[in-house]
């Protein structure tokens, strides 16, 4: 089951041209977000909980995050 959540206040560029955070494999969807926001503001993050799961087609304005049932990041976040 997946959710979209808005991290970003759009507009600010791209600030650091990242697209992929394998740092964040293993922190909480929460502190994820959280760092990807701070990298890269004008993008979408979309948290995918317990489930093999991607949303369709490419989005380069998205950055899927996946994790297991606790909530803890369990793929290298990218965009797409």
């Amino acid at each position: 089951m997946g959710r979209v959540v808005p991290v970003g206040a759009g507009g600010g560029g791209d600030r650091t041209g990242k697209t992929s955070w394998p740092e964040v494999v293993g922190w909480t969807v929460q502190r994820a977000a959280a760092q990807i926001n701070d990298d890269r503001p004008d993008v979408w993050v979309t948290l995918i909980y317990s489930g093999p799961q991607w949303p369709p087609g490419h989005n380069p304005w998205r950055v899927v995050v996946l994790s297991n049932e606790v909530g803890v990041v369990v793929k290298t976040p990218a965009i797409g």
